[in-house]
C-alpha cells in the first residue's frame, strides 16, 4: 500500500511529491498497529502506567505525518486505520517527544526499519520518552565523554561483551552471575579512573536506558523472539562508532533484562535507586573488590583484552589528524560563539557520531540547533558544544562578515539570526565573533 502522493499533496498543500512517492505506508501503518497491540497487550503493567497514545510517523523531506490520532482544527485525510496530515511549522523532525493540540506526541521520523522487532522497539522506545516525564523518570542529556577516551571505551566493550554473555546464560544461573560479575567489574574500573563519572552514566542509563529497555521488551512480547535477541543487540552494539550520548542504549536493555530475572520488582526501586548497575549490584550482591584494577584486568582476558586494547590503539592513532583539525577549528581558531540556557536551546542531531572533545565539550559532526538568537544547521564539519549546552562554538568564515548580516555561511554550516540579533567582535578571542541582542535603534 501507498499513499497517493498527488492526491495528499493536492489536499494539504505539500512539496516534493516524488520524495512523498517513496513513503512505505504499509510499514508505517503496520508500525502503528503493532504499537497499539504492545500497548494494549502491556495494558500498563510495566511501568504501571497505560503507554498508550498519540503518535505521528514523519517524512523529513515532505513533512507528511502518518498518525494515529487527529488533532482539533488540522486537516487530516484518512489512510485505512490512520490519518496523514502535515507536520506544525518549525517542528523539527526527529525521534521525540513533542506538543501538538495540547498533547505530548511521540514523533518518529520515517523511513522505519524493515525488521519488525527492530521497528517496534524503535517506536515503543519513543513511546517511553513520551511517558517519561509523568513516569517521575526524566533526566536530562548527560553526555559521558570520557566513553570516547581510549581507557573509557575499552572498559566499556568489554562489559558490553560480559553483558551479552550473562544475557546468553540466564537458564545457568551460576554462569550468568558470573559474567553479571564481570560486567559491574568492568564498570566500576572504568568509573574509577574517571571521577564523577558514575552518576554522568548513571543520569544517561536512566534518560535512555530504560528507553530502550522498554522498546526490546515490548518488541519481545509482541514478536515472541527472547533474551538471545537482546544479547546479539548488545554485541553488536560494541562497534557503535561513538558512545558519548548513545552507550545506554546498548547497556539499558542487558541490565534491565537481567534485572527482570535476578530481581522481578526493580522498576518499582529505580525511581528512587536511578542506577541500573547498583540495582543489579544489590541483585548479586557483588561489591568492587580492593585491588580493582589487578582483579579486572585479569578477568578481562576472559573476554578478549588483547583484541579489544589493540584496536583501541589504533583507533587513537588513527583520529588523531582529525582531533587536531578540531582543535585548530574549533578550539584555537578564529570562532563564532552562541550562548543560551539549556532550557531555550532545541536540537536534533545523531546521538552515535558525537566526538568527545575533552571531557566538558564535544564535536557534533551535523545537528541543527536553534535558541532565542535564531537557527544553526550543520551539514558537515562539525561544531564544538559545551556539554551543559551553555556555549556552541563554529569556525568563523574566512572573510569579515557584514555588518547587519541576518544569514551567515561557514564551512559546512549556515546562521540564520532572529531580528533583534546580530555578530560583533569578539574581545576575548582574535578574529572571532559572538552573537550577541543588536543595540536598540
Amino acid at each position: 500500500m501507498a499513499v497517493r502522493p498527488f492526491l495528499v499533496a493536492a489536499a494539504l498543500g505539500v512539496a516534493g511529491l516524488a520524495n512523498a512517492q517513496q513513503i512505505d505506508t504499509a510499514r508505517a501503518l503496520s508500525a502503528l498497529r503493532d504499537a497499539k497491540t504492545a500497548c494494549d497487550a502491556d495494558h500498563g503493567v510495566l511501568w504501571k502506567r497505560d503507554l498508550c497514545g498519540p503518535i505521528a510517523l514523519v517524512d523529513r523531506q515532505t513533512r507528511l505525518v502518518i498518525a494515529n490520532d487527529t488533532v482539533a482544527g488540522k486537516h487530516f485525510l484518512k489512510l485505512g486505520d490512520a490519518y496523514v496530515t502535515t507536520l506544525p511549522e518549525g517542528q523539527y523532525v526527529a525521534n521525540t517527544s513533542f506538543p501538538w493540540g495540547g498533547r505530548t506526541w511521540t514523533m518518529v521520523a520515517l523511513p522505519l526499519p524493515r525488521d519488525r522487532y527492530a521497528r517496534a522497539d524503535l517506536v515503543m522506545h519513543e513511546v517511553f520518552h513520551r511517558e517519561q516525564q509523568a513516569l517521575g523518570l526524566r533526566q536530562v542529556d548527560a553526555l559521558n565523554n570520557q566513553l570516547d577516551m581510549r581507557p573509557g571505551r575499552t572498559w566499556l566493550r568489554l562489559e558490553y561483551r560480559a553483558l551479552a554473555r550473562a544475557l546468553e546464560s540466564l537458564l545457568d544461573r551460576t554462569a550468568a552471575r558470573h559474567h553479571a560479575e564481570s560486567a559491574l567489574l568492568f564498570r566500576a574500573q572504568r568509573r574509577s579512573i574517571y571521577p564523577g563519572s558514575d552518576s554522568l552514566e548513571a543520569t544517561l542509563e536512566i534518560q535512555e536506558g530504560l528507553a530502550e529497555y522498554t522498546g526490546q521488551r515490548l518488541a519481545m512480547q509482541l514478536t515472541g523472539e527472547g533474551t538471545p535477541r537482546v544479547a546479539k543487540y548488545v554485541r553488536d552494539y560494541e562497534s557503535t562508532p561513538t558512545f558519548v550520548r548513545a552507550f545506554a542504549y546498548g547497556t539499558g536493555p542487558a541490565l534491565g533484562v537481567l534485572l527482570d530475572d535476578f530481581s522481578p520488582n526493580w522498576r518499582d526501586s529505580v525511581r528512587i535507586t536511578r542506577d541500573l548497575g547498583l540495582l543489579l549490584a544489590r541483585a548479586i550482591n557483588f561489591r568492587p573488590p580492593a585491588n580493582l584494577a589487578k582483579v579486572a584486568r585479569a578477568r578481562a582476558q576472559e573476554y578478549g583484552w588483547e583484541e579489544v586494547d589493540r584496536t583501541e590503539a589504533s583507533r587513537d592513532s588513527s583520529r588523531a589528524p582529525t582531533m587536531r583539525e578540531y582543535r585548530a577549528r574549533l578550539a584555537d581558531g578564529p570562532t563564532i560563539t552562541l550562548r543560551q540556557s539549556r532550557d531555550s536551546l532545541s536540537w536534533s542531531y545523531d546521538p552515535t557520531e558525537l566526538v568527545g572533545f575533552d571531557l566538558s565539550s564535544a564535536v557534533y559532526p551535523s545537528g541543527n540547533f536553534s535558541a532565542e538568537w535564531g537557527k544553526l544547521t550543520v551539514d558537515h564539519g562539525g561544531v564544538l558544544v559545551q556539554n551543559d549546552f551553555s556555549r556552541i562554538r563554529v569556525g568563523a568564515p574566512p572573510t569579515a562578515i557584514a555588518a547587519g548580516s541576518r544569514e551567515i555561511r561557514g564551512e559546512g554550516w549556515t546562521l540564520a539570526l532572529n531580528p533583534g540579533w546580530t555578530v560583533r567582535a569578539d574581545p576575548s578571542r582574535a578574529a572571532s565573533y559572538i552573537v550577541v541582542r543588536a543595540p536598540a535603534p
